[in-house]
């Protein structure tokens, strides 16, 4: 993981949305902290205020909520290149009602407010990457809630394998089931029967 290494990645990142010249890029990426969190080690918990701004470089996260009976609700799942950061948090506007935990040994490259808030002002086109990446962000939110509501079981597990298929090996099936809002015996029928028709 060297700091070339890194600062290339990153690049890449942006790039991704915006044209960005070699010199800015090098100081943007710069700005930017390698944060380690263990498997099994909670990023943020419900009642903190989130405070990173950043990328999942190396690992994988799960983020989830109880509901009002205290069952764990999965919201979603960061790997590497996903954008992550707890909005509402990270604004100031409350604390969090999330938990973000690894589910690998992970690395995320991250700013705080303040370092997020003067980049934005020293490169105006970093800023434009930032409201490009809030605009994926919500269109994600919303795609997410509406398969949610208007695919029955089985075909929210046909969409999940079909856009997230590595995850498929790397996450728990309990935590799966979970986001896609079905029990774990109803997902594991599923399965079942899906391989019954293929075989």
């Amino acid at each position: 993981m060297s700091e070339k290494g890194i600062s290339s990645w990153l690049t890449k990142q942006i790039r991704h949305y915006i044209p960005v010249t070699d010199e800015a890029a090098v100081n943007i990426a710069a700005s930017f902290n390698c944060r380690k969190v263990y498997k099994g080690e909670f990023l943020l918990k419900e009642g903190q205020y989130g405070d990173w701004w950043g990328f999942v470089y190396q690992g994988l996260f799960r983020s989830y909520s109880y509901d009002t009976e205290d069952t764990e609700y999965t919201n979603g799942f960061f790997r590497e290149g996903s954008f992550t950061c707890e909005l509402v948090s990270f604004s100031g506007a409350a604390v969090s009602q999330t938990n973000v935990v690894a589910l690998e040994d992970s690395v995320i490259l991250c700013v705080n407010r303040a370092t997020l808030d003067s980049l934005f002002r020293d490169y105006p086109n970093f800023e434009r990457f930032g409201r490009l990446l809030y605009e994926k962000v919500l269109v994600s939110y919303k795609q997410r809630n509406l398969f949610r509501v208007r695919l029955n079981a089985r075909e929210r597990y046909l969409h999940f394998i079909k856009n997230e298929p590595e995850l498929i090996k790397r996450v728990p099936l309990k935590y799966i089931a979970s986001y896609l809002s079905v029990t774990d015996t109803s997902l594991s029928r599923i399965r079942r029967n899906m391989r019954q028709l293929v075989g």
